[in-house]
């Protein structure tokens, strides 16, 4: 049975059916679990139901298995292997074989709070899309997990004067040793020196990918982005293209079918409504849109899920 809409929650509102245990960690919106076994009641609650994470999550699986869904792929977590979700996409775990799992995620603003160097940072978000479950060698994994060692530690020291301090740089050491994994497994290094060889142009793209999450369901338009960076749209096209290999147009569009698919898969709206959600004049122009970019109408899509 389809849900009546996609439910979107926070890490604030995740906590209220998961109770905080001693050894996990939360500071400055940042959850890092220590060790989660899945067990039958962790299979009823978990993500049994697709959602809309309003935060970025890292997902490692230190034992057996557990099968998830994001965006309409389907994922399948092994021993030491490390799982990205990035904020928006919709996700559903679907089965679990004894699984052992350490959870973190944090919101937009984090990274900003603990002085991340944001610009080392945009070419690996491109690549995260595609290359979402990464496999770590023994060093990779113990790195990463002694980074969550020494931060969940941490907690028992928070009256003292550096402690604040002492996690933000714990945490940024965890983020680091993450992304190095995602450097090395992604080959980032040659690809952001080959197509995105200007400062500006990252920061252009960081920019229109912000507005573009928050607006893409009512806008459309190549200039309203354009708009909004006060730029004009041929040099808009110009820069996205260079920075990420494709133009604002074909981000827009893929932002808005992945969200049509994502409520005929799961949502029981009709697809009049679905249209009207989009901020498409009708069913009509939605259904020749959708189908001009999956080769499907809507109805068919949603028939054949």
């Amino acid at each position: 049975m389809r849900e009546q809409d996609i439910t979107n929650i926070s890490i604030s509102s995740l906590l209220e059916n998961f109770e905080l245990r001693k050894d996990d960690f939360l500071c400055e919106g940042c959850l890092i679990t220590s060790k989660i076994c899945l067990d039958k009641m962790a299979r009823r609650l978990l993500f049994r139901h697709p959602v809309r994470l309003n935060a970025s999550l890292i997902i490692l699986c230190s034992k057996g298995s557990i099968s998830l869904v994001s965006n309409q792929t389907c994922y399948t977590l092994s021993e030491h292997t490390m799982f990205l979700n990035h904020p928006t996409a919709i996700i559903q775990a679907e089965a679990y074989e004894d699984a052992e799992i350490y959870v973190a995620m944090w919101p937009d603003t984090f990274m900003q709070h603990i002085n991340l160097d944001l610009k080392l940072m945009t070419g690996l978000l491109l690549k995260v899309d595609r290359n979402q479950l990464l496999y770590l060698d023994d060093k990779e994994w113990g790195d990463i997990m002694r980074s969550i060692s020494d931060i969940c530690s941490e907690e028992t020291y928070r009256n003292d004067t550096f402690t604040k301090e002492i996690i933000r740089s714990e945490l940024r050491l965890m983020i680091y040793r993450i992304c190095r994994v995602i450097d090395h497994y992604t080959d980032i290094g040659e690809m952001t020196s080959k197509v995105m060889p200007h400062d500006r142009h990252e920061r252009y793209f960081e920019r229109f990918m912000q507005i573009l999450s928050r607006n893409y369901i009512q806008e459309r338009s190549v200039g309203f982005y354009a708009e909004q960076m006060n730029l004009t749209p041929k040099y808009l096209t110009t820069v996205i293209r260079k920075a990420s290999g494709r133009t604002a147009t074909d981000w827009i569009n893929s932002f808005v079918i992945l969200e049509a698919k994502n409520l005929l898969k799961y949502s029981a709206l009709s697809i009049q409504e679905i249209a009207y959600r989009l901020n498409f004049p009708n069913q009509s122009f939605f259904g020749k849109y959708f189908k001009n970019h999956t080769g499907l109408t809507p109805s068919a899509y949603r028939a054949n899920d």
